[in-house]
């Protein structure tokens, strides 16, 4: 594969070769998506000029700061200038859990101000109590002769910054910078993580960590590199290849078990593919450095590629679940994925297969430009008890053709409700002509689907009212649903629905099975609304039908199939146009 520079300096990662293992041509910034939803998100910034780079947003919510701050959410996103004007961060606060957002400061940088991390102390470390926030970020001259990663601490919650030391230097850019600081605080002592292409005749990139022992007045290495305490700095990641290159990691911590997560792309051969690590205290991950890691993929063929961030839910199973999401899904049978809006998740502390679930809105990375990297690094910030998810990102659109969006939704965590009366967020459409009025969601073709939960659910209570334009076609719900691409059986899962006459239920495994059919009482006349209950225990489904609102007489239809055993919902109509409403999902 080959690697393009980074837009304005940074080793940007596009995906411009073909992967054999995967049949499939990346050819370029250019995607063809088929799989889309229509909810965009909030603005949550846009460039102010032609020349502005909008790119790598992160997000904190204060949990350590007192009353008055905790639960504002504190923000900030990459902006730089093409044509090498000083740029900086610019500092958001939202007191409203992200529905608005005021600038509250600016921290300057250099010419080029790249990729934030931001961190509260939850405690107090050194001499700087709980609630401190420090901020890291990565600076070039106009020239970009120079690669310095700098911090900033704040102990008004981010209304004013001071500039601490250099943390790390490098002379040049062109691969000898550093880039990507990541920050954890493990054992009272800071540890920050980042991406290093100094030492490049051995590593054309490694990950590393250096450690503080008093809140960053010191490091463990000197900024340049060398030991200035034990243990100075420590390779996480580094492979035997040189022209591997992992790089980009972010580090989530489940806070039931412990585990750590470390995602990471791994460009050079492996195409920038997302691989990850745990480690029991964030310090050693797998078996070494050497080690790589394993690729994240699902259990339906799903695959990431460049630009990772992870997070851990309090919520979605026993011990929570990490989620992780990155620029760039692919299908690996071929086909098209849901890239752009997915997330993958693992309730499993990091062992046992991946699932998936849509993003509560969609940005899609099928045009980079000069000053817009449409969906690169995409943020997600679990709410506090993790019953929904803000995903934060770039998107192509605006007075200057880049925008940061912003949306937050529940689309992996049972009991689940779309009422569709703000669109449809969280539902990954293939194929179609979809549109949601009246708190309706319609379909005017027919032989189309839309999906939406997480693949991990297993046995759960459907309930939703669905209508037919036309009595001999069908419409109605998915069930236990994997792999879903565009076509009206394309998919694996059960479908339960109705026709002018009786009520079905069949298997899609990417054909057809009728499992079982009964005539419904008294008939179901088209454009009338018919409510369905669904409910699926082990291999039992059992289902209810009558028309909605209604005390007419219910139908009643049992089948038993062992085929799947988890799985997303969706709605699914052949022959007719069609419209669904109400839908809730509860676990059984």
């Amino acid at each position: 594969m080959q690697v393009a520079a980074r837009r304005g300096g940074r080793r940007r990662v596009l995906l411009t070769a073909t992967i054999a293992t995967l049949a499939l041509a990346l050819s370029g910034p250019t995607i063809a998506l088929s799989a889309q939803a229509n909810v965009r998100g909030d603005n949550y910034n846009s460039a102010t000029a032609d020349t502005q780079v909008l790119g790598y947003n992160r997000m904190i919510r204060l949990s350590n700061s007192g009353a008055s701050y905790n639960g504002q959410l504190i923000s900030t996103t990459e902006r730089s200038n093409t044509n090498g004007v000083e740029s900086g961060f610019e500092i958001k606060r939202s007191t409203d859990d992200g529905a608005s957002w005021t600038t509250i400061s600016t921290v300057p940088g250099e010419a080029y101000t790249y990729q934030p991390a931001l961190f509260e102390f939850p405690q107090a470390v050194g001499a700087y109590p709980a609630g401190t926030l420090m901020l890291w970020g990565v600076t070039l001259p106009g020239d970009r002769s120079t690669t310095t990663m700098r911090q900033w601490r704040s102990a008004d919650h981010g209304v004013t910054w001071s500039q601490e030391e250099i943390v790390q230097f490098a002379v040049g850019d062109d691969g000898e910078g550093l880039w990507e600081p990541e920050v954890e605080l493990i054992g009272g002592k800071l540890v920050l993580y980042f991406s290093d292409e100094r030492q490049r005749a051995t590593w054309s990139q490694y990950l590393g960590h250096i450690v503080s022992n008093d809140g960053g007045d010191s490091w463990s290495a000197n900024p340049d590199g060398s030991t200035n305490y034990a243990p100075g700095i420590v390779q996480d990641v580094a492979s035997a290849s040189q022209k591997d290159r992992p790089g980009m990691m972010t580090v989530a911590r489940n806070e039931a078990t412990g585990t750590y997560i470390g995602t990471y792309e791994i460009c050079g051969p492996k195409n920038c593919q997302v691989y990850f690590k745990t480690s029991s205290d964030g310090l050693t991950w797998g078996s070494g450095a050497s080690d790589l890691g394993t690729a994240i993929q699902t259990d339906d063929s799903r695959v990431l590629f460049s630009t990772p961030t992870a997070a851990w839910s309090p919520a979605g199973g026993v011990d929570g679940q990490f989620i992780v999401t990155a620029y760039r899904e692919v299908r690996t049978t071929g086909g098209v994925g849901e890239t752009g809006q997915v997330m993958f998740l693992n309730t499993d502390d990091g062992a046992g297969s991946w699932r998936w679930a849509p993003t509560p809105i969609y940005a899609s990375p099928a045009s980079w430009t000069q000053t817009c990297l449409g969906n690169y690094s995409p943020f997600i910030l679990p709410s506090v008890n993790g019953a929904s998810v803000r995903y934060t990102t770039e998107a192509n659109f605006g007075a200057h053709g880049c925008t940061t969006v912003t949306g937050s939704f529940n689309t992996s965590v049972l009991p689940y409700a779309a009422s569709f009366a703000n669109g449809d967020p969280g539902w990954v459409r293939f194929g179609g002509t979809w549109s949601t009025a009246s708190n309706v969601l319609s379909e005017s073709k027919g032989g189309y689907k839309a999906v939406t939960g997480s693949t991990a659910w297993k046995d759960y209570t459907l309930q939703g009212d669905v209508r037919i334009a036309t009595a001999s076609g069908n419409a109605g719900f998915l069930i236990r649903v994997t792999d879903p691409t565009e076509g009206t059986d394309t998919a694996r899962g059960y479908f339960i629905g109705v026709n002018g006459s009786a009520l079905v239920i069949g298997r899609q495994n990417y054909n057809w099975t009728q499992l079982g059919s009964t005539p419904l009482a008294g008939g179901l006349a088209t454009n009338t609304w018919y409510h369905l209950s669904v409910a699926i225990d082990g291999c039992d489904i059992t289902v209810q039908g009558r028309p909605a609102g209604s005390s007419a007489p219910t139908t009643n239809l049992s089948v038993s199939d062992c085929t799947f055993s988890h799985g997303a919902i969706g709605v699914r109509s052949f022959g007719t146009a069609a419209g669904w409403r109400y839908i809730t999902v509860d676990e059984r």
